[in-house]
């Protein structure tokens, strides 16, 4: 069984949210804060949750924002006005649509989180007297934001990008326990359920950050499983996803079924024992994944990179990387598992193809006997290769595609490598 890297503890919140909260609205009350955004105001939260209507009682979001009734997010930004997250505008709106920035998320986000506050320096010069220099201030202190990431300023008015919302709040994860660490060096060489990362649009090195938001459910991301990480967000995508965080902040990482399964992935090749009900008897994937394994008669060689399992048992295909693999269009096994192995071939005789691979390979466990279908696969950003079984490879040239195939509902396997390295896994 695949004993992950580190054990995963629970870790303490240094500060209840209702302390923070209170301390929140008394130094409101005491400052009297009106913030600016350019010529219209964005009252501070005190403002906002104050307000009353005819009847001397506290407003309602609903009340209070003429311009959100109806929106897909109605119910949410009733949520984060109650929580006193949000705030509006001095002409009655909320804005939901509106692209929000640096400045903004900032005080939204220094309201969320339940950090202890770390008393710390404003290193950005273009920030001083910003109306959000407090905000920033304190979440460079409590470590969501690396100073590092913007040489050049601030820019406190510029439109958030989608990454730079998760990363921040994918460091307070990291902050607000050690499992949350944990999960992320397990994540950095992960294989994100997005695909972006097949297209290059995903650099390396932030996708353990993207892992961590997107594998406690703190962002799912679009229709197609694309998390657009270069896009800017609207103030309504921001006050649901900060109202998310704040329910993961502090938690532990083991928790989250859909982060277990990047992280196997990151440290192992596979999700094989977080998806299915297959065990290790011998040895684990990550003793083979990118190493030497000669077919038969020497056709070629191949190295296994990764090893993605769908648990397709009944009606609906479940698992993290569904909707990544699976076509809803198309049929698929309904008593098994189905699995996709990213393997690298390389030819060593001039006449080897596609039939001449098929029968080579002995390793049953990752058969080469089903390609990912090519529409569905370029829809998806995958790297495929032609079905037609008449076309030779060329000799010495490394080819790089994905297969699929599946395991029994019942069953045992052996792969082994060039190197007498054996992995059974059975169920």
């Amino acid at each position: 069984m695949i004993r992950l890297k580190k054990k995963m503890r629970l870790a303490d919140s240094k500060s209840k949210r209702n302390v923070l909260i209170v301390g929140l609205l008394t130094t409101a009350l005491l400052a009297g804060t009106l913030l600016t955004t350019g010529t219209v105001g964005l009252m501070s939260t005190v403002d906002a949750a104050t307000s009353t209507n005819g009847a001397g009682t506290t407003a309602s979001a609903l009340t209070k924002f003429k311009d959100i009734k109806g929106h897909w997010a109605q119910a949410t930004i009733v949520k984060a006005y109650d929580k006193n997250l949000i705030s509006g505008y001095q002409d009655g709106t909320f804005r939901p649509n509106a692209k929000i920035t640096r400045g903004e998320y900032a005080t939204l986000l220094s309201r969320a989180t339940s950090l202890e506050k770390v008393q710390g320096e404003n290193p950005f010069a273009d920030l001083k007297g910003h109306w959000s220099e407090s905000a920033v201030t304190q979440l460079v202190g409590q470590g969501f934001i690396n100073a590092n990431d913007y040489p050049k300023g601030f820019n406190p008015n510029a439109e958030l990008t989608r990454y730079e919302m998760m990363k921040w709040i994918a460091n307070g994860l990291i902050k607000s326990g050690t499992s949350f660490k944990d999960a992320f060096d397990d994540s950095k060489n992960t294989l994100l359920p997005t695909p972006e990362v097949n297209r290059g649009t995903i650099r390396a090195e932030q996708i353990p950050y993207l892992a961590l938001v997107r594998g406690t459910g703190i962002v799912g991301g679009f229709e197609d499983g694309s998390l657009k990480p270069a896009d800017p967000t609207t103030r309504a995508e921001v006050s649901a996803i900060l109202l998310r965080y704040m329910d993961v902040e502090g938690t532990d990482a083991g928790k989250y079924s859909d982060l277990n399964e990047m992280r196997e992935v990151g440290t192992t090749g596979t999700n094989l024992t977080t998806i299915s009900n297959y065990k290790y008897i011998k040895g684990s994937f990550a003793d083979i994944v990118n190493t030497d394994y000669t077919l038969k008669n020497n056709v070629g060689v191949v190295k296994y990179h990764r090893f993605i399992v769908v648990d397709t048992r009944g009606s609906e295909p479940k698992g993290l990387y569904a909707s990544l693999f699976i076509n809803k269009l198309a049929k698929h096994e309904t008593d098994r598992f189905v699995t996709f192995t990213e393997m690298t071939f390389t030819s060593k005789n001039e006449n080897a193809d596609l039939m001449t691979l098929y029968r080579s390979n002995e390793n049953i466990a990752l058969p080469i006997q089903s390609l990912v279908d090519p529409t569905f696969g370029k829809d998806r950003g995958f790297t495929t290769i032609s079905h037609d079984t008449s076309v030779p490879f060329k000799k010495n040239s490394p080819l790089s595609f994905w297969s699929s195939h599946t395991l029994d509902k019942k069953g045992g396997y052996l792969i082994k490598n060039d190197a007498g390295i054996k992995v059974q896994i059975y169920n």
